[in-house]
């Protein structure tokens, strides 16, 4: 396997790979198979992929692949992008693993500055977060199967000063979490979201 170098200065942590590391915690992955080493990223949005794609060549200074693939829950076609690279691998699960169901935050990461958790908390909004209507206000829900990675997002959003509590029983299985925010303001000035779609929808229950 030929082992493809990377971007000078990789190893510091920016913002750029706060969201990808976010990101691959939301709907992408990180493991190997036979002898690749796979970072993939699935989304609906084409804004978050080439989101993606741009921190990847900025971090790691390496070209993606991409293609679509039918959707778990409806069969629908998806985008997703891909990079095959043991050192760009080996690098991300130094700040975390990124199984769904036990996906943990290294205290590499978790020890890092505010405007970084910002960054990672806006691309984990922006894929798990959802804007919605309760009675005449909104909430805000991020959701996760994993309890304790939920905790860690949660312990993240407390240090910008923001209330939130878990509940559980989402989800078709009833096995999914969601941790709410009521302020919406307060997120909003505090963190927000990265997606305009996302954004727009807030800025709607704030005015």
């Amino acid at each position: 396997m030929r082992i493809k170098k990377l971007k000078k200065g990789f190893e510091k942590l920016t913002k750029e790979k706060a969201r990808i590391i976010a990101h691959l915690i939301g709907d992408g992955c990180a493991f190997i198979s036979k002898n690749d080493y796979n970072i993939k990223y699935d989304n609906s949005d084409r804004e978050l992929i080439n989101s993606f794609n741009n921190d990847i060549i900025k971090v790691y200074g390496l070209i993606t692949t991409g293609g679509l693939k039918p959707s778990g829950k409806t069969g629908k076609l998806l985008p997703f992008t891909r990079l095959r690279s043991k050192l760009a691998y080996e690098d991300l699960i130094s700040y975390s693993s990124y199984y769904s169901k036990d996906w943990k935050i290294k205290n590499k990461f978790m020890n890092s500055s505010k405007e970084i958790k910002k960054e990672f908390l806006k691309a984990f909004s922006d894929d798990e977060g959802s804007v919605c209507k309760e009675g005449k206000k909104g909430i805000i829900k991020l959701y996760s199967i994993n309890l304790n990675g939920i905790k860690q997002i949660q312990e993240m959003i407390s240090k910008f000063g923001i209330s939130t509590k878990i509940y559980s029983g989402y989800g078709l299985k009833r096995n999914v979490y969601a941790l709410i925010i009521r302020d919406l303001k307060l997120f909003n000035n505090k963190i927000g979201f990265n997606l305009k779609r996302k954004k727009k929808r807030l800025n709607e229950f704030i005015k």
